[in-house]
């Protein structure tokens, strides 16, 4: 149960049993080497099998929002509390699925060369083409969507289709075949120096086809399912609790056109979501050039610029039943709609994602020698996507696009784009005692030998989000509504606050049936800062190897505070606030023994 203002109450999936995820794998190399090339040449088979019972809303999902209980044209300002108690839900869905038992197989070859040109160049040369196929469902129970069919039922376009029923495919998308990925790479020692080596390479590499988990995705047709939704965003409310859910049939139905489809102007209870039919794998072009530098002292220096530019990347799910732009107002019904037969029409994790990435690399390195070693870096970098990265990020955006008609507004700043890193480690054992250079036959050497210094300091700029707003008041727009900005929302370090980290009055509430005129991840949070050490003493015992060590491990030393991102809802309480912060300063001892 979702209420807007209050935490998710319940579980977000009710039940799942998967039985045992099945994999079976061929893969065999050759290696082959003749004068100055080492040639290899490999091939792979893996099939995945997923036989699985889901049933993620049996008992129901419900959401409560501010705009069934708000005043009509007052932009949705009631509240998600008084929805739930006076039972008036925005939407309702219940889903279970029947048994689904379904496969896909990767397939791969490749070829590469090793060409050692001279003892100061070496080419590295080859080709890899790999494809995963459709999930296939033994039992073709998967469903697909013509959107130019007339509907029987609704005399609207959009028909659902059903895998091997009166002549449909049976598989819910093309096998993208042309996945060549070649790869070149160089390395090579300048004019016969010992102490330069310049490399670089560049390559061609394919994404997973969803880099999500997509088992039971368009089983429409082969579950109980149920979507009831408010026609007109709130202004009707779609049922009353007291009333209980309107019912819904549980029985097998007709697999044809006519499926899940409602008549023009009657609130529709079907949601189709499906494959993009010519889905394409998505794939990156990454490239590097470095420069290597050995100095003395068992050091190391290094400049490099790496880049990573991607397309065709799996993005969230996204829906095209939103209401075409020109016909969009404050009053837009479920009539507007592209498919007004069903409550949305959703592509599945379609591939049209796009990022790049563009990064200066410099570090510095001393191996272990005479005590000490150590690493620095620092990363000087830019990254703008489309699309979401997926699992966790250091940001706070997260969510799906808000306009399917214009996404341009969609690329900026990835939640990961932190634009300055710098990191220094070290280890360090002290110069006294037994085989040192100081004290190693004072008997002070008991007390100040055997002795480890070790930190890691990390610092780096703070992570980007985007302001959203309470609710979304653009009818049939699906995903987080963007707040409207004038101006630069940023303060100046001088100008903030814990209690105002950004310009909040920099922002409004857009305009009924009006999307944000903001772009993404506008804002920065604050940077992060962190020092920790270790301190260390080794006791040795009797016997080789024996050693017990006490250790101190103090975790962020300064005890700086690095605080959280900022309250980014409008209109929410604490919008601009920042409430929160990583760990403060924390001790540990510790006593191991080794042998």
């Amino acid at each position: 149960m979702a209420v807007a203002g209050l935490r998710t109450m319940g579980a977000g999936n009710h039940e799942r049993r998967q039985f045992p995820i099945r994999q079976f794998q061929f893969i065999d190399n050759l290696s082959w080497i003749r004068g100055r090339h080492s040639l290899k040449f490999g091939y792979e088979f893996r099939r995945s099998i997923n036989y699985e019972i889901n049933r993620p809303s049996v008992s129901g999902s419900f959401n409560f929002s501010p705009l069934t209980t708000g005043n009509p044209g007052t932009n949705g300002t009631g509240f998600g509390l008084a929805s739930l108690l006076t039972g008036a839900p925005l939407t309702f869905a219940s889903r279970e699925t029947q048994i689904l038992d379904r496969y896909s197989d990767y397939i791969s070859w490749f070829a590469q060369d090793e060409w050692t040109v001279n003892q100061n160049l070496t080419f590295n040369l080859g080709v890899r083409w790999e494809t995963d196929t459709p999930i296939i469902d033994k039992n073709d129970r998967m469903n697909g969507f013509d959107p130019t069919a007339i509907n029987p039922v609704s005399g609207t376009p959009g028909v659902i289709k059903f895998m091997g029923v009166n002549g449909f495919q049976t598989r819910p998308y093309e096998t993208d075949m042309n996945n060549f990925g070649p790869r070149v790479g160089f390395a090579w020692r300048p004019f016969g120096s010992e102490k330069t080596v310049i490399r670089g390479g560049l390559g061609a590499f394919f994404a997973h086809p969803f880099d999500a988990g997509a088992p039971t995705a368009a089983s429409l047709g082969f579950e109980n399912s149920a979507n009831i939704n408010s026609p007109d965003n709130g202004t009707t409310i779609p049922f009353f609790l007291r009333n209980g859910v309107p019912t819904f049939t549980l029985t097998a139905p007709v697999l044809d056109d006519s499926f899940g489809a409602v008549r023009f102007g009657t609130n529709p209870n079907t949601a189709v979501s499906f494959f993009e039919p010519n889905r394409r794998t998505g794939y990156s072009m990454q490239w590097n050039f470095t420069v290597q530098r050995q100095l003395p002292g068992n050091t190391m220096v290094e400049a490099a610029y790496i880049a990573n530019a991607s397309r065709k990347l799996p993005s969230s799910n996204m829906s095209i039943n939103q209401v075409l732009p020109q016909n969009l107002t404050a009053t837009s019904r479920q009539t507007d709609r592209p498919y007004p037969q069903f409550t949305n029409v959703t592509i599945n994790l379609p591939s049209l994602g796009v990022s790049n990435y563009h990064a200066m690399m410099l570090r510095a390195e001393k191996r272990f020698s005479s005590g000490w070693n150590f690493l620095s870096t620092y990363t000087w970098s830019k990254f703008l996507n489309n699309t979401n990265e997926g699992g966790a990020s250091v940001g706070n955006q997260g969510g799906n696009y808000s306009n399917y008609y214009n996404r341009r507004a969609d690329y900026g700043p990835s939640e990961n784009d932190i634009p300055h890193r710098a990191t220094f480690s070290s280890v360090y054992e002290l110069p006294f005692g037994k085989g040192k250079k100081f004290l190693s036959d004072n008997p002070a050497r008991y007390i100040l030998g055997n002795w480890s210094l070790g930190g890691i300091l990390n610092w780096q700029g703070g992570a980007p989000f985007t302001v959203g707003t309470q609710v979304n008041t653009v009818f049939s727009a699906i995903g987080g509504l963007r707040a409207d900005v004038s101006g630069d929302p940023n303060l100046s370090a001088s100008e903030r606050s814990l209690a105002r980290w950004f310009n909040t009055e920099a922002f409004s509430q857009p305009a009924p049936a009006q999307f944000g005129n903001q772009g993404v991840n506008l804002l920065r949070s604050d940077s992060f800062f962190g020092l920790n050490l270790s301190v260390l003493r080794n006791f040795p015992l009797p016997g080789d190897g024996r050693v017990i060590q006490l250790r101190g491990e103090f975790f962020n030393l300064p005890n700086h505070a690095n605080f959280g991102t900022p309250g980014r809802v409008f209109g929410a309480p604490g919008f601009g606030v920042v409430n929160s912060a990583a760990a403060a300063r924390s001790v540990q001892v510790g006593l191991r023994m080794t042998f």
